[in-house]
């Protein structure tokens, strides 16, 4: 039922970008170094659909799922399971990350703390990474790169390195909380199962938040200081 449930969504968004769905067969597991990379290209939308299963018969827990996406150019991106006009969805009660990959060329790769958000709004139970200057802004911008995003239901936890919570509050709803560039050890916590849509969406002719247009200024400071 399931994964009739994710082909019917499927072919609806046919037109609105790839979809990706190897979650199905293929577990998206949840550390930097086991990440899934998505293939796909954010052009300019990805469907991300997977489960999450719990406790199964074989093998570790399934409450997390994290997936390796690159980002060529900077961009203004909208990551949600919220439905309604930002689209995606899940049957649990959802929470979102993204964290910047740092190493991978000859060093251990790491995944570092960037955004997080439980509920997207007030009497929404799905999520929305937005900007974390102006909670009315639906999202971020991510410089190029390559990125983790991860989807886990409330009650598992991001866990850094030196064993505390990288995110210890989310309850805001609406809230995207920065996870100070903290490094992700593992996750704890058995948190809600079920089913998902991550839909992605790299914004083309938006206008920029105030909170937006001050991390692009920041991010071209950085990068002339660079040169």
């Amino acid at each position: 039922m399931t994964v009739a449930i994710a082909s019917g969504c499927t072919a609806q968004l046919a037109l609105a970008g790839p979809t990706w769905d190897v979650d199905y067969t293929n577990d998206a597991l949840q550390t930097a170094a086991t990440a899934q990379i998505v293939s796909a290209s954010l052009s300019p939308y990805i469907n991300i659909f997977g489960r999450l299963s719990g406790y199964g018969f074989t093998g570790p827990g399934d409450f997390v799922d994290m997936y390796q996406i690159s980002i060529n150019t900077q961009t203004m991106v909208s990551i949600s399971t919220a439905g309604g006009s930002l689209g995606g969805n899940a049957t649990f009660d959802s929470q979102l990350f993204i964290f910047k990959r740092k190493g991978g060329n000859g060093n251990r790769v790491r995944a570092v703390a960037l955004h997080g958000n439980n509920d997207a709004a007030v009497g929404n139970q799905g999520s929305r990474i937005g900007d974390e200057f102006d909670s009315s802004s639906d999202y971020t911008v991510l410089a190029p790169g390559f990125y983790y995003l991860a989807i886990a239901g409330v009650g598992s936890n991001a866990i850094a390195d030196d064993g505390s919570l990288i995110w210890p509050d989310l309850d805001t709803a609406g809230s995207t909380v920065f996870g100070n560039e903290r490094i992700l050890d593992n996750w704890g916590g058995q948190g809600a199962v079920g089913e998902y849509h991550i839909k992605l969406h790299a914004v083309n002719g938006f206008v920029p938040s105030p909170g937006a247009i001050a991390l692009l200024g920041i991010a071209g400071l950085v990068k002339r200081r660079r040169r």
